[in-house]
């Protein structure tokens, strides 16, 4: 039995530190593009084998960059531009299944919430005000959770320690960008090995290490340096 995950660069960044998780995970890969294309192109890196977990990861992409524009262009409401998507996902993500040899335990992770780049951050801007972004956020988790629940799927949220007052993501536990530091990551492996039962090896850091990358997190955020936050929030070793 082993525990996949398949998804865009999240799925890399959330498992980075658990070492009994395989990823098979692209960078801008969007759930838009799931839905579009199947996933067969990443299920067919996996050898099945009777008993696995799959593990899918999209949709913050989507929420960042497309789904305001899109319902813009479409002169469409936002619930029907999310409805849209989370249909074709399924829809294909159910298709692409059907092959396998073997059928896994499939869950859908939640979606990793936006929140506003710090100033100077050397990264595309995401479309649209947060608030909007946080209505097509919570729009689109309940829109995958639901179906996810229709179709036999788990649905593992990304655990509250993670969201600010307004739902956004705290910025302190973040790299700047879109995801969450991969060294803030336990909550989330921890809440993903309670809903399968599964150990998958996580290891934090050492406690005076950890000290200090959150202390220096901490200036970084006061300072409002967007390189070194996601210099932190990047790296992976124990330094």
């Amino acid at each position: 039995m082993s525990v996949y995950v398949i998804g865009d660069s999240h799925g890399h960044y959330l498992f980075a530190r658990a070492q009994a998780a395989t990823a098979h995970c692209l960078p801008g890969h969007t759930m838009h593009r799931a839905g579009r294309d199947g996933l067969e192109h990443l299920l067919n890196l996996i050898e099945p084998a009777p008993g696995d977990d799959y593990i899918f990861v999209f949709g913050e992409i989507d929420v960042r960059q497309h789904l305001i524009r899109v319902a813009g262009e479409k002169g469409w409401a936002y619930e029907a531009v999310v409805t849209e998507l989370a249909d074709r996902y399924i829809t294909a993500l159910r298709a692409s299944l059907d092959g396998l040899a073997h059928r896994p335990r499939v869950s859908l992770l939640g979606i990793v919430p936006p929140f506003d780049h710090p100033q100077g951050a050397r990264v595309l801007p995401p479309h649209g005000p947060l608030r909007d972004r946080l209505v097509v956020w919570y729009l689109l988790s309940e829109a995958i959770k639901e179906r996810a629940r229709e179709a036999g799927y788990g649905f593992i949220p990304i655990p509250k320690i993670y969201h600010a007052r307004d739902g956004s993501l705290k910025r302190r536990y973040s790299d700047g960008f879109a995801h969450i530091a991969k060294d803030c990551t336990g909550p989330v492996v921890r809440a993903v090995e309670k809903a399968l039962g599964v150990d998958l090896a996580f290891r934090p850091l050492p406690r005076r290490r950890h000290l200090l990358r959150s202390a220096l997190r901490q200036i970084a955020l006061i300072n409002d340096d967007w390189s070194a936050l996601w210099s932190l929030g990047e790296s992976v070793i124990d330094a």
